[in-house]
């Protein structure tokens, strides 16, 4: 039987400016929480999901298309 964990936050988008750029990433301790359990737990019988609410806006779809 699946053990099911469900992670519940919100995700941050990370800008770094730069000299000549703007990096960006994502994060946020209930983010990097989901990871951390779904790779220590991938060999495993667990199912890891994130649940977060997110907007319409571009920043949005970036993290969407990183996920």
């Amino acid at each position: 039987m699946t053990t099911k964990i469900a992670v519940i936050g919100e995700c941050m988008i990370e800008l770094a400016i730069k000299q000549n750029s703007t990096e960006r990433g994502f994060g946020g301790d209930t983010l990097n929480t989901a990871i951390y359990l779904s790779r220590l737990l991938k060999d495993n019988d667990f199912s890891i999901h994130y649940v977060a609410g997110i907007g319409t806006d571009p920043f949005s779809q970036e993290m969407l298309d990183n996920w």
